[in-house]
């Protein structure tokens, strides 16, 4: 992948998140990230707990991202949210990239 790429989530996922109070924002930040739309604006630069599941199955996928962008998207009430992943590692960035992917 290339740096600062962020790979759409698609609609038939479901994002929950939750935002991670009191966490060192001086963790390491990757070069990769992903990028969603969401119904209200997350201010930047939050970090959030991230819970990614398919609609249709159980089970889901958990990890850390840094919100680096909100963007209303213009005539919809949606904002692009575009955030990189935090404090984590490749292993487990590519686990969650290819999740997605394979959908």
């Amino acid at each position: 992948m290339k740096p600062n790429h962020y790979t759409e989530i698609p609609a038939t996922f479901e994002i929950q998140l939750e935002q991670l109070k009191d966490y060192d924002s001086k963790k390491h930040i990757s070069a990769r990230g992903i990028m969603f739309f969401h119904p209200y604006d997350i201010e930047v630069p939050s970090i959030m707990k991230i819970s990614l599941k398919m609609i249709s199955m159980t089970g889901s996928i958990d990890f850390l991202v840094k919100i680096l962008k909100c963007q209303k998207v213009e005539n919809e009430p949606l904002y692009e949210i575009h955030c990189n992943f935090y404090d984590t590692n490749a292993e487990k960035e590519d686990e969650v990239l290819s999740f997605i992917s394979s959908f």
